[in-house]
C-alpha cells in the first residue's frame, strides 16, 4: 500500500504538534485518517480547534474561505440557562460534525476546503 505525499504530511504533522496524552488517560490517541478532532472521544476545544485549523491552513497552503468553523465547532450554551437569555442570545443546540484528518488530507491535496 502506498501512502501519498499529502496523507504522510498531514498525519505527521498533527502526530508530532497535537496528538498529545489526553489528561487520565494511559497513552495518547493512536491516530488513523477517520480520527476526529470536533466529536469521539478525544475533541478539542473551540480555542484549540481554531489554533489547530489556522496552522494547518497556513502550513499546508489550503484555501480556508469556505471553510465554516462552526459546523464543527457550534457555539456552547455555557453557563447561563437558554431560559434566562433575551430572545436574541438564545444558542441553539447543534451537534459538531466530525472534522477527521481525512478531510485535512483530502483538502490539502487540492489546496482549498472541500468541506461543509
Amino acid at each position: 500500500m502506498v501512502i501519498d505525499t499529502e496523507e504522510n504530511a498531514v498525519m505527521e504533522w498533527y502526530e508530532k504538534t497535537y496528538n498529545t496524552k489526553p489528561l487520565f488517560a494511559k497513552n495518547k490517541p493512536v491516530l488513523t485518517p477517520e480520527t476526529s478532532l470536533s466529536t469521539g472521544k478525544y475533541p478539542w476545544a473551540r480555542e484549540t480547534g481554531d489554533e489547530i485549523m489556522n496552522d494547518y491552513f497556513q502550513r499546508f497552503n489550503v484555501d480556508s474561505s469556505h471553510f465554516n468553523f462552526l459546523t464543527y465547532w457550534p457555539y456552547e450554551k455555557g453557563i447561563l440557562p437558554d431560559f434566562l437569555r433575551p430572545k436574541s442570545q438564545k444558542i441553539p443546540e447543534v451537534d459538531p460534525k466530525p472534522l477527521t484528518l481525512q478531510m485535512l488530507i483530502e483538502s490539502a491535496k487540492v489546496r482549498r476546503w472541500l468541506y461543509d
